[in-house]
């Protein structure tokens, strides 16, 4: 049986009801249930009770596939107390069993401090352990980071598309279908290289693959082409926007909520410069735009897209879009992004915490400077060295003297050319 159609055609909860019980003995099985759990956006689809109640059950028999699954739910959540905690203890024990995706998954809990503190040199250890193993998840990281860079280093896309071209060649050596990663990160490279529209055939097969990530990249392709300066919602367009919807992918809500912010600002702009009320015509029209981009923003964010949440945030803060200004909930939105690693929403977070918009205990203020150079944000990073160098945060001091003040003294350091958190380019394309 090809276990890997149910993942190219969304069947999630079934994949892992099939495979589940035979991943002891089928490999074909146990791949396609270790490439479900590559993504974030197809994780977060699986069913709360039926599928995650038989993943927890399994996990707690001592299951590694399962322990790995719950593992990487919950952190993709972090909606409970201590959730990184629980998601560290479920990948140790699958790592302990020898499950290759689970070190690698390990090793990026000691890279991010999931559960307090950096050890990047065992981290870098588990990660080329679980890549010699064949770990897909290690695979992915590796060309990730080559894609959009790492560690403040800068990307490398020509070494991403030989990296790329060889793992697609290796799997088809083997007979199975290649990763559907290995073409979206092509594609990213391509992008980067050679211009959207080149990258549109990786894109297309990826999507063939099951990566719901790469509807994102259609879309804005179909949309813009190689510019980035007129939208055309042309036929195409719209057609991967809608079935990115369908397909529950959060990016596709996104992509329609940052199309909304624009109809909502043309129209707003219209009104005031032609000075029309129609008898509260044009506030009941707005009203609606205004919902509809808060419908669409909450979805993407109820389905975990980082993006969402700043830019919710970012809406409640500066009481645009209809939104009535509220530092509350703009912190809120930002905290709910930083529980999504998102730097961009760390930074927003200290920044309100700096400026006395909202009072947090100096220890907490800290935390987020150090969570923001742990995701490479470079105003963070400069943030956290400084507290550093003033005698706070004394308990990482081998974390950042190691990791975070060499860069921050090196000669080329600067806050000018801040670079964006890894991103698919969604929101600047619309902006």
């Amino acid at each position: 049986m090809n276990y890997l159609e149910l993942l190219y055609n969304g069947e999630y909860d079934e994949l892992v009801r099939q495979t589940l019980p035979v991943l002891e003995t089928d490999k074909e099985a146990e791949r396609a249930f270790l490439r479900l759990f590559l993504q974030k956006s197809v994780v977060l689809l699986l069913c709360p009770h039926s599928t995650m109640q038989d993943l927890h059950k399994e996990a707690d028999k001592g299951n590694k596939y399962a322990q790995y699954a719950v593992a990487r739910r919950v952190a993709f959540e972090n909606d409970m107390e201590n959730a990184m905690w629980v998601a560290f203890r479920q990948m140790s024990d699958a790592a302990d069993q020898g499950l290759p995706d689970a070190i690698a998954g390990l090793a990026l809990t000691y890279e991010f401090g999931d559960i307090g503190f950096v050890d990047q040199e065992k981290a870098d250890e588990m990660m080329d352990k679980a890549q010699q193993m064949g770990s897909e998840l290690a695979l992915r990281y590796q060309l990730k980071d080559l894609c959009f860079g790492f560690r403040f280093q800068d990307a490398q896309p020509q070494r991403a598309i030989e990296m790329a071209n060889r793992l697609i060649a290796d799997d088809e050596a083997k007979g199975i279908d290649p990763n559907g990663l290995w073409y979206y990160y092509r594609g990213c490279a391509v992008e980067a290289t050679q211009g959207r529209m080149k990258a549109v055939d990786d894109y297309k097969r990826a999507l063939e693959l099951g990566v719901l990530q790469a509807y994102a990249d259609l879309i804005i392709a179909a949309g813009y082409g190689d510019s980035t300066d007129t939208l055309s919602e042309n036929e195409q367009y719209h057609d991967y926007l809608l079935k990115g919807m369908a397909a529950r992918y959060s990016g596709a809500f996104f992509l329609e909520g940052a199309r909304m912010l624009n109809c909502y600002s043309v129209m707003q702009d219209t009104f005031r410069e032609k000075n029309i009320d129609l008898q509260g015509l044009s506030y009941d029209i707005l009203q609606d735009c205004h919902e509809a981009i808060l419908a669409l923003f909450s979805q993407a964010a109820r389905l975990g897209d980082m993006a969402a949440w700043e830019q919710l945030g970012d809406m409640y803060y500066e009481g645009t879009y209809g939104f009535q200004q509220d530092y509350e909930n703009a912190f809120a939105c930002y905290s709910n992004g930083v529980k999504q690693e998102s730097a961009a929403c760390m930074e927003k977070l200290w920044k309100m915490m700096h400026d006395h918009l909202i009072d947090r205990p100096l220890d907490y203020v800290d935390q987020v400077t150090l969570w923001g150079a742990r995701h490479e944000s470079k105003r963070l990073l400069a943030e956290v060295v400084i507290a550093h160098q003033e005698g706070r945060l004394t308990r990482y001091h081998d974390e950042i003297s190691k990791y975070y003040e060499p860069v921050f003294d090196a000669p080329d350091f600067t806050l000018d050319d801040d670079e964006d958190e890894e991103d698919d380019g969604r929101f600047d394309a619309f902006a």
